[in-house]
């Protein structure tokens, strides 16, 4: 029974659908969304992506283009079109059509999720941030070496994503959501919206 589970769990995590420990690392300085500071007994929630039980790789595979119908298509943090491949190989491009690459091909290491602090989990438990760390690449990729996604969801599909340089953190990216609630006539704070590839609104 233990060799048929074992193999089941290699299986499962080859396929991107086993669950993920996704308790925050303390070394990146991002306490549980739900750790109480004033007791020392409290029980640490385990915050999962949306997404980690039913969605191979956690919807983070595909291509997705910036939503030309948002003021966030005017951000200059946002790269136009970004593609993933098995949530571990991103690539950045400043064009929709791909012909205009920022950084190809970084890989990167699943480091767990966060509840966004704005939002969750009094206004939406689903509001959950994929965080991502870059392990190896070219060296325009260091511009994206944190990288937290909101991951795909809605209808029609589409995420949000921040990131920052090694002097950034995953804390900080979290932090600009405390800027107040989304506000789609402003570029801050940071929302970016990207949609997948052919679906209407996004091309």
């Amino acid at each position: 029974m233990k060799k048929f589970s074992a193999i089941w769990l290699s299986i499962a995590t080859i396929c991107g659908l086993a669950s993920v420990s996704t308790q925050v690392p303390s070394a990146q300085g991002i306490p549980s969304p739900t750790e109480s500071s004033s007791s020392a007994n409290a029980v640490k929630e385990q915050v999962y992506s949306p997404n980690a039980f039913k969605v191979p790789f956690l919807g983070v595979d595909g291509t997705f283009n910036i939503d030309t119908t948002e003021i966030s298509a005017s951000d200059p943090r946002n790269p136009k079109r970004v593609v993933f491949n098995k949530m571990e190989f991103f690539s950045f491009y400043d064009d929709l059509t791909g012909e205009k690459p920022i950084a190809k091909n970084c890989r990167y290491v699943y480091k767990g999720a966060a509840g966004d602090p704005f939002y969750y989990p009094k206004q939406s438990k689903t509001s959950i941030w994929d965080l991502f760390e870059l392990v190896s690449g070219e060296d325009a990729c260091n511009k994206f070496y944190y990288v937290i996604l909101r991951s795909p969801h809605g209808e029609p599909v589409h995420f949000h994503m921040r990131y920052g340089d090694i002097n950034s953190s995953f804390k900080t990216l979290l932090q600009l959501s405390n800027l107040g609630p989304e506000d789609k006539t402003n570029i801050d704070p940071w929302w970016s919206v990207y949609c997948a590839e052919g679906v209407s609104g996004c091309d």
